[in-house]
């Protein structure tokens, strides 16, 4: 008895699921025949993206319409990446400081500066590199400074000047 209970429990849920299939497959038909394959709806999706890009860049349907493409860095102004692209602009080419610098080796006197926006970061040095085949990795926490077993280059870690600039997001 408990076998034939069990077979129905799954004939009832392969029906659950076989409705859910076709509610989804429905969607999906509503969604390609009214969008997809539907020149008006692009036409009206075009008129409202160009509308919304007006609204950030003044004069921009007029450049549209001339044939000439604006570069995201115009249009995009909120957000973090809105931050990132007026950071490029103003000359920063590494807002989010992650690219590596290759520093002359140091002493405790003039430690490399190192900054987080977390309380630690960890550094891979590479001064010891020329007859090691691996990268030292050190863990440094904020404020803090550590040295490379091997070269004894040091490093100073220290919190970022601006870190609410950095995680500052209006959205």
């Amino acid at each position: 008895f408990q076998t034939f209970q069990h077979y129905f429990k799954q004939i009832n849920l392969s029906k659950m699921a076989l409705v859910k299939l076709v509610k989804d497959l429905g969607t999906s038909v509503r969604v390609i025949g009214g969008q997809m394959f539907n020149p008006f709806w692009w036409r009206s999706e075009g008129k409202k993206n160009l509308l919304e890009l007006e609204k950030k860049v003044p004069g921009a349907i007029e450049r549209v319409n001339k044939g000439e493409i604006i570069p995201e860095w115009e249009y995009i102004t909120e957000g973090k990446l809105g931050w990132e692209y007026r950071q490029v602009l103003a000359g920063n080419q590494d807002p989010w400081c992650l690219e590596s610098i290759h520093y002359p080796r140091s002493n405790h006197a003039r430690p490399h500066i190192i900054y987080t926006m977390e309380s630690y970061r960890i550094i891979g040095c590479v001064d010891c590199m020329d007859d090691l085949h691996y990268i030292n990795y050190i863990l440094i926490k904020s404020g803090e400074m550590g040295r490379c077993r091997d070269c004894g280059s040091c490093f100073l870690c220290l919190p970022h000047p601006e870190p609410e600039l950095i995680w500052q997001d209006h959205h």
